[in-house]
C-alpha cells in the first residue's frame, strides 16, 4: 500500500468510525444534558480528523486475514473513545496553562471517566452471536489494559518526571541513565502499550495464531512508544493546528516543569538556552519565533530522530514473519511517521 492509498484508507476508516463515537456521546448527553459541553469540548476537534488507533486496529485485523471489518466497527470506535478519554484527563492534569477554568478542568476529568465507560460499552455492544463471548472478553481486556497503563504513565508524568519532585529531579540530573529509563517507561506505558493492545486486538478479532498476535503487539508497542517521544517535540515546534486544540501542548511541558526528553536536554546540556527560553516565556508578549529558533539550533531533534529511526527498523523486524500483503504495506506506511513528520520538517533551520 503506497503512501497515497494509505492516506485514503486512513480517512475512510476514520469516516466509518467517528459517527459511532458521536452517536454514543449524544446518547449520553440526551440522558444528562448538562454534560454536553464537557463531553464535546475536545471531541469536536476529532471530527473530520484522521484516527490512528482505529486504523491500526483495522490494519492488524486485515493483515491477519480478517474479513468483515464492519462487524468490529464498535470496537474500532472504542479504541478512539479511549484515546479521547486520555486527552480529556490530560487537559486537566496538565492544566494547559490556565486555558481551562477550574470548572472546565473538573469537567474534563468527569468527561474522561464517562468516555472510558463509553469505550467499554462500545466493546460489549459487539454481538456475541457474530463475534463470540470469549473474543468480546479478550477485546475488552485490551481496552482495560490500555487504560490501566495510561494512568501509570500519568503517574510518571505528574509525580516522577517533574521539577516538583525534588528528590527524583536531583536523581535524574545526576544519573542520565535513570532519567532515560523512567522516560522510556512513561512513553511505553502511555502510548506503547495502548498501541500494542490495539494491534493485538486486531489480531484477536481475526483469529490470528499466537505468533502473529505477539508480533503485532510488539509492532504496536514499538510504534506507539516512539511516536510518544516524537510528539514531545511538539511542545517546542508549534504549528497552525495547535491553536484551539486544547489537548495539544504549547510550551506546556517546559512551563509546567515536566521532564520530557527535550526539557531534560535543555536543562542539563543547554542551560543557557533553557534560561533564555524561560525568560522569553515569562514576558508579557513572548516571542515564540525566537524560542523556535533557539530550539532548532540545538541537536535535540536529531537525537529524537536517531532514536525513532532505530524504532522504525525494530518495528519492521517485529513483523518480518507475517506474509506480505496490501495491509502489511499499510502498517509500514503508518510506521513511516517515525522517519518523516511535521515536527522534523518544522525543525529545519
Amino acid at each position: 500500500m503506497d503512501r497515497r492509498k494509505y492516506i485514503d484508507y486512513l480517512n475512510e476508516t476514520s469516516r466509518m468510525v467517528m459517527p459511532i463515537i458521536v452517536a454514543s456521546v449524544e446518547k449520553k448527553v440526551s440522558e444528562i444534558p448538562e454534560l454536553e459541553e464537557h463531553l464535546f469540548l475536545l471531541l469536536k476537534h476529532r471530527v473530520g480528523k484522521p484516527l490512528l488507533k482505529p486504523t491500526l486496529f483495522r490494519l492488524a485485523f486485515e493483515v491477519c486475514g480478517g474479513v468483515d471489518f464492519e462487524s468490529y466497527l464498535p470496537f474500532a470506535a472504542a479504541c478512539e473513545m479511549l484515546n479521547i478519554s486520555s486527552y480529556q484527563a490530560n487537559s486537566s492534569f496538565d492544566n494547559k496553562l490556565g486555558i481551562l477554568s477550574n470548572e472546565d478542568k473538573d469537567g474534563q476529568v468527569m468527561a474522561a471517566m464517562i468516555s472510558r465507560e463509553l469505550a467499554s460499552k462500545l466493546t460489549y455492544s459487539l454481538s456475541d452471536k457474530i463475534v463470540g463471548e470469549k473474543k468480546v472478553i479478550e477485546l475488552a481486556n485490551c481496552i482495560s489494559t490500555s487504560n490501566l497503563f495510561i494512568y501509570k504513565a500519568q503517574h510518571y508524568d505528574l509525580n516522577l518526571l517533574s521539577f516538583s519532585n525534588q528528590r527524583m529531579f536531583e536523581s535524574y540530573i545526576k544519573d542520565r541513565k535513570l532519567f532515560l529509563c523512567d522516560y522510556y517507561k512513561r512513553c511505553y506505558f502511555g502510548s506503547g502499550i495502548f498501541s500494542g493492545q490495539v494491534a493485538l486486538a486486531g489480531a484477536i478479532a481475526a483469529n490470528a495464531n499466537e505468533s502473529h498476535r505477539k508480533a503485532l503487539k510488539l509492532f504496536g508497542e514499538i510504534y506507539g512508544t516512539a511516536l510518544h517521544k516524537i510528539n514531545d517535540l511538539g511542545d517546542f515546534l508549534p504549528g497552525e493546528e495547535r491553536y484551539g486544540r486544547l489537548y495539544q501542548d504549547f510550551f506546556c511541558d517546559i512551563r509546567n516543569g515536566r521532564l520530557t526528553f527535550p526539557v531534560y536536554e535543555l536543562f542539563t546540556r543547554h542551560k543557557t538556552v533553557y534560561s533564555e527560553i524561560m525568560h522569553i516565556l515569562n514576558e508579557e508578549n513572548p516571542n515564540y519565533d525566537k524560542i523556535h529558533a533557539l530550539f532548532v539550533s540545538l541537536d535535540i531533534v536529531d537525537k529524537v530522530k536517531k532514536n525513532a529511526r532505530e524504532s522504525y527498523n525494530a518495528a519492521k523486524r517485529s513483523v518480518i514473519d507475517i506474509p506480505s500483503s496490501k495491509s502489511k504495506g499499510g502498517l509500514f506506511s503508518m510506521l513511516s511517521v517515525l522517519v518523516s513528520n511535521k515536527y522534523y520538517h518544522r525543525s529545519i533551520k
